[in-house]
């Protein structure tokens, strides 16, 4: 072994009786990632915590799988603050990075979670990030000015919330009609779940994301009720969906501040997409949009949703929101669940540009579902392909192949790639085949839409509802947090 700090460490644990094997492994911060590489798992973990209250500070373990009841801690330890250290407090009195904690440090008390007891052997940090301590459970006994309590409750990553009910969330912004991306990014991903029966389901237009960038206000009212419809038409069902306006919902916003006071700034500032929209928006980088991941994790964990059926691009948001749920049940004992992306089968959908994916923000990248025929057929023509057939594909041929293995059958598309690589591939025929065909999926669509169009009553309806239903969900939710933090 050649950190001498870990060495050090492990002498000092020595001449206090407490034995313990040493483990190696590459430089891993999360518990998680730990385990996972040494073979465990979460409940064969110790986490040391540096609590801060009105006297000092004190240090919890607690077991992986656990979540803190600060209420209890509270009691025992006779105190009315407590709050976890932030990094900079940590690392000043442990002198280890955050991650590395081990269980001695230099606090007036240490509490040591009951639950951990249950184990027989446990591991722990070592105070490097290359290496963790291996302990049997009643050597952790031995740590001076302990005490063991109950102080923790079991907290099992799941799709379902408190009450049992497994429940689904999906935004969209209101930045224009939805095209053909969305529908097979997302909302056949939707209508799958809807389809099943299993889960409870709200999907939002999130009109407040919508104004982080440039925005005309004209344009997102009307917007934000095109979508409506458009979900309509596509075949979500207010009686099994709750179709909602994110605005309407005034708590959305008031949880993504109580969010807001367990992120970091520097970890927004440090999203790739924060950086991709400030270079598409240099005039506008606002408050609004560093904070559009915590209001992402405010608009999904308001519901305990587990579920979200989204992108692949959106996972870095997505783990904003589960970072955001384990600090929150940490510190607060709340319990919401850590989210997972719902992939649908058409979830990258190639721009036309042949660059990059579908999306309403660059011109001429996308096939809007109320399109024309003849809209759909100038669109796809203008993909950009080859002079010649035959060859390396380019990024427009790529995208063109991909809506032909979409939506055309599987023989037929066969046919214009043997066409393609023998050189006879007339680019015109397949392009028109593409536009046909997906017009043809789009056709029962428009129809419907048309006729929920006619109908403004029932859009109004609809929304009322959804609204009604999606803030008694929010109110407990709130409720429960202000609690949990101390608010009420």
């Amino acid at each position: 072994m050649k950190d001498q700090k870990v060495r050090e460490y492990s002498d000092k644990l020595k001449s206090l009786g407490i034995s313990h094997e040493i483990l190696e492994h590459p430089e891993l911060v999360s518990v998680e990632d730990v385990q996972k590489y040494l073979g465990f798992g979460l409940d064969e973990a110790l986490a040391t915590l540096i609590m801060k209250t009105e006297h000092g500070y004190v240090a919890v373990i607690r077991r992986g799988d656990c979540t803190l009841d600060n209420k209890q801690i509270k009691k025992i330890l006779g105190v009315e603050s407590l709050r976890l250290a932030t990094d900079e407090e940590f690392t000043k009195l442990t002198r280890v990075v955050p991650g590395a904690a081990h269980i001695l440090h230099t606090v007036d008390q240490t509490l040591i979670d009951k639950k951990i007891f249950e184990k027989e052997m446990i591991n722990g940090g070592s105070g490097s990030l290359l290496y963790t301590f291996r302990y049997k459970t009643s050597e952790l006994k031995k740590i001076p000015k302990s005490q063991i309590a109950e102080i923790t409750k079991i907290s099992v990553t799941t799709t379902s919330t408190a009450t049992g009910v497994k429940r689904v969330f999906s935004g969209i912004r209101a930045t224009g009609r939805l095209h053909l991306g969305n529908y097979l990014g997302a909302v056949k991903g939707f209508l799958e779940i809807q389809e099943k029966g299993d889960y409870e389901m709200v999907y939002c237009v999130v009109d407040v994301h919508s104004i982080t960038t440039p925005f005309k206000p004209e344009d997102l009212k009307k917007n934000k009720r095109e979508i409506i419809i458009d979900y309509l038409a596509v075949g979500l069902n207010p009686e099994k969906s709750i179709l909602i306006y994110q605005s309407d919902i005034p708590e959305h916003t008031e949880l993504a501040f109580y969010f807001s006071t367990v992120v970091t700034i520097a970890r927004m500032m440090h999203l790739p997409t924060y950086k991709d929209k400030v270079k598409q928006h240099p005039n506008a980088n606002t408050m609004a949009l560093l904070n559009y991941p915590v209001l992402m994790a405010a608009d999904i964990l308001i519901y305990k949703a587990g579920l979200v059926p989204v992108g692949i691009d959106q996972e870095p948001h997505l783990e904003v929101a589960r970072e955001i749920a384990r600090k929150m049940n940490q510190l607060y004992g709340t319990d919401f669940p850590e989210p997972v992306r719902f992939a649908t089968k058409g979830e990258y959908i190639p721009s036309l540009t042949g660059e990059g994916k579908m999306g309403k923000t660059v011109e001429g990248s996308y096939i809007n579902l109320t399109d024309t025929l003849d809209e759909i057929r100038k669109k796809v023509r203008s993909i950009p392909t080859a002079t010649v057939s035959g060859g390396e594909l380019t990024g427009g041929l790529k995208s063109l192949f991909t809506f032909a293995d979409l939506f055309i059958n599987k023989e037929s598309v066969e046919g214009y790639k043997k066409e393609f690589e023998a050189g006879t591939l007339q680019f015109v025929k397949l392009k028109d085949a593409v536009s046909e065909a997906i017009y043809k999926e789009l056709e029962t669509f428009q129809k419907k839409r048309a006729e929920i169009a006619s109908n403004q009553e029932y859009v109004d309806q609809v929304i009322k509802d959804g609204a009604e239903k999606a803030r008694k969900i929010a109110r407990d939710t709130i409720r429960e947090v202000k609690e949990k933090m101390g608010l009420l």
